[in-house]
C-alpha cells in the first residue's frame, strides 16, 4: 500500500538523521508487526544488541496535537518511539517532559534506554523529502471530519448513499465523495465493486488520525466561548439534557468512569439552548481567560463548543448514535476532548475510556 511504503520511507530516513548524528544504528526488524494485539508499525533493535522498540511513525507530525502523539506512543503494549518527519524545538519539549520518545528526518532525538540517552534539539527543517498526498486530503478538513466521525461512531454508515451520509453527518452532499475519495486514497476505506459495497478499515488508525486533526481543524471553529461557574459542583446536579445540551471532556469521562474528578468543564451547547443553559448554571463570561482549577474555593472554567452533527439524529436513529447515554457525547469525542489537553492524568482516563467503550465501538478490522 502506497501508505505504508511512504510511511517507512520516513522511518528509514529518520534513522539515518539519527545514526549520522549520534553514530549509533537502530535496526529495523519487522515492518506492520503485531505485538499482544495491537498492530506497530514497526520493531527496532536497540544498538550493541539491546532491546527492541515499537515504532509510531508520524507523517506531518506538527499538524498533529502533541497529546495525540504522545498517547499513540504510550498506548503501545512495548516501550517505544515516534520516528517523524519534523519534531519541532516546543513539541521536542512537551514530548520530553511527558518521556515521550522520538527521532525525526533531521536528526533531532529523544531516546532514554538506560545506559543509553540520546536528546537532540533544535535541528531545523530543510525542503520535505517524503512526498505525500496529506496536505490535500480534505477528509481531514473541519468538514470532512464531520463524516469521518460519522463512519466512525457507525462504521456501516460508509455503505450508504451518498445523500444519506450527508444527512446523517450535516454536511453538503458534494462534500461525501471527496471525503470518500480521500479516505479510499489514505487506506482507510475498499470499495468491493459490483454491488458489494463500501467497507471501512484499518478503524484504529482512522480513530488516532481524528483524535490528531479533530482539535487542530474543526474543533476551534466550534467555539462559543469560556465561562466562569462560582459554583464549581453545579455540573453534579444540573440535567444537562434537560437544554438539549452534552457534556464533553473530563465531566463526560467522570460520568462514563466515575474514576475522575473534574477541572474544566465542556459542553456541546446548541444555539437555541444556550442562553436558559447559562442562566439556570449561573456561568460568566471569562473576559480574562484566566487558568482557573476547579477546586472548593474557586470558580470554575467552563468551554462551551457547538455540537457538529445534526440535531435530529439520535431521535430518529436509535441504532446510530454521536452519543451513548444521555447527556453525553460519544465516547470518541470525550477521549478527543481529553487526549488533546496533554495532561497527563486526561491521557491516563483517555485509555481507560478507549479501552472500556471505544474498542468495542469501532470494533475489529
Amino acid at each position: 500500500m502506497e501508505q505504508v511504503k511512504i510511511e517507512h520511507e520516513l522511518l528509514e530516513q529518520a534513522l539515518q538523521a539519527f545514526q549520522e548524528e549520534t553514530g549509533l544504528a537502530l535496526e529495523v526488524i519487522q515492518e506492520q508487526a503485531e505485538i499482544k494485539g495491537h498492530q506497530v508499525d514497526a520493531i527496532v533493535r536497540m544498538p550493541h544488541r539491546g532491546g527492541k522498540l515499537a515504532v509510531e511513525i508520524k507523517r506531518w507530525a506538527q499538524q498533529a496535537n502533541v497529546g495525540a502523539l504522545a498517547e499513540q506512543v504510550k498506548r503501545l503494549p512495548i516501550d517505544a518511539f515516534l520516528a517523524a518527519d519534523y519534531i519541532n524545538p516546543n513539541m521536542a519539549k512537551k514530548l520530553k517532559a511527558m518521556d515521550v520518545q522520538f527521532i525525526d528526518t533531521v536528526g533531532n532525538a529523544y531516546i532514554n534506554q538506560p545506559p543509553l540517552y540520546v536528546h537532540v534539539a533544535g535541528n531545523k527543517q530543510g525542503a520535505p523529502t517524503v512526498t505525500t498526498k496529506e496536505t490535500a486530503n480534505r477528509a481531514f478538513d473541519a468538514t470532512g471530519l464531520k463524516v469521518v466521525f460519522g463512519f466512525l461512531c457507525d462504521p456501516l454508515l460508509v455503505n450508504e448513499a451518498y445523500r444519506e451520509i450527508a444527512r446523517q453527518t450535516g454536511v453538503a452532499l458534494g462534500t461525501v465523495g471527496w471525503v470518500l475519495k480521500g479516505l479510499n486514497e489514505a487506506g482507510f476505506i475498499i470499495d468491493r465493486g459490483r454491488g458489494r459495497g463500501r467497507r471501512l478499515i484499518n478503524r484504529p488508525k482512522l480513530l488516532d488520525r481524528w483524535v490528531e486533526a479533530y482539535p487542530e481543524k474543526l474543533k476551534p471553529k466550534l467555539q462559543v466561548g469560556e465561562f466562569i461557574a462560582d459554583d464549581p459542583h453545579w455540573w453534579k446536579a444540573i440535567e444537562i439534557e434537560k437544554y438539549g445540551a452534552y457534556w464533553g471532556g473530563e465531566v463526560a469521562a467522570a460520568k462514563y468512569t466515575g474514576n475522575l474528578r473534574p477541572q474544566c468543564a465542556t459542553i456541546y451547547l446548541p444555539e437555541h439552548a444556550g442562553k436558559a443553559l447559562l442562566a439556570k448554571a449561573r456561568l460568566r463570561k471569562n473576559t480574562k481567560h484566566k487558568d482557573i482549577q476547579w477546586a472548593e474555593d474557586e470558580a470554575a472554567i467552563v468551554k462551551i463548543y457547538r455540537p457538529f452533527w445534526p440535531d435530529n439524529i439520535k431521535r430518529e436513529h436509535t441504532e446510530y448514535r454521536y452519543t451513548k447515554r444521555e447527556g453525553l457525547v460519544n465516547p470518541i469525542l470525550v477521549y478527543a476532548d481529553l487526549i488533546a489537553t496533554g495532561d497527563s492524568r486526561n491521557l491516563e482516563i483517555g485509555r481507560v475510556i478507549h479501552e472500556q467503550f471505544i474498542t468495542e465501538l469501532i470494533g475489529e478490522d
